[in-house]
């Protein structure tokens, strides 16, 4: 598993990629967790991108292969509860450092399946808000959500509330010190 820190894709090409994974008008749905955690949104991108480590706290997604640079595959296994494993093979379309991490697919042609996961941190008080959202959308959609919504849910929580614990959790004695 590699990890590496990348500058902001800021180009026209970038910003074409990123919209190739926008949601369509065909049964959009989206799947969204929440938490937030008591540190700095650098400490909470940290371990978001250190896609090496995500087998010692990560439950939904247990090994991550990527370059953190948009337009790089991002190699998944996804271990959602009840499901068998999957494996995907998905884009990077957006890496805004602090702030922001995309990656996307099609199933075939995008309106059978186009999904975008976003994985976004925005400061809420004395903490950092980690939100993950993955929209979707296509003639697929009624189906994927059928057989995956509700395990996909349950997954997404359970890695928010573990990536707050692992946040919080290596932060120096006395909280989240440095804001």
């Amino acid at each position: 598993m590699r990890s590496a820190q990348a500058a902001p894709a800021t180009d026209g090409e970038s910003e074409r990629l990123h919209r190739r994974y926008r949601q369509g008008r065909v049964f959009p749905r989206a799947v969204v967790a929440s938490v937030d955690i008591q540190a700095p949104a650098r400490e909470v991108w940290a371990v978001l991108v250190d896609f090496a480590r995500y087998p010692e706290w990560n439950p939904f997604t247990p090994e991550v292969e990527a370059e953190l640079a948009v337009g790089a595959p991002v190699r998944l296994r996804v271990s959602m509860p009840g499901r068998r494993e999957l494996e995907r093979v998905e884009r990077i379309n957006r890496v805004e450092p602090e702030r922001a991490l995309c990656w996307g697919m099609h199933m075939g042609h995008r309106a059978l399946l186009c999904a975008n996961r976003w994985q976004v941190l925005e400061p809420v008080r004395a903490a950092t808000r980690y939100t993950t959202a993955d929209r979707f959308s296509g003639l697929l959609v009624p189906l994927v959500m059928a057989l995956y919504g509700g395990p996909m849910q349950l997954g997404f929580q359970q890695m928010a509330d573990a990536l707050k614990v692992r946040v919080e959790g290596t932060l120096p004695a006395g909280g989240a010190a440095g804001r």
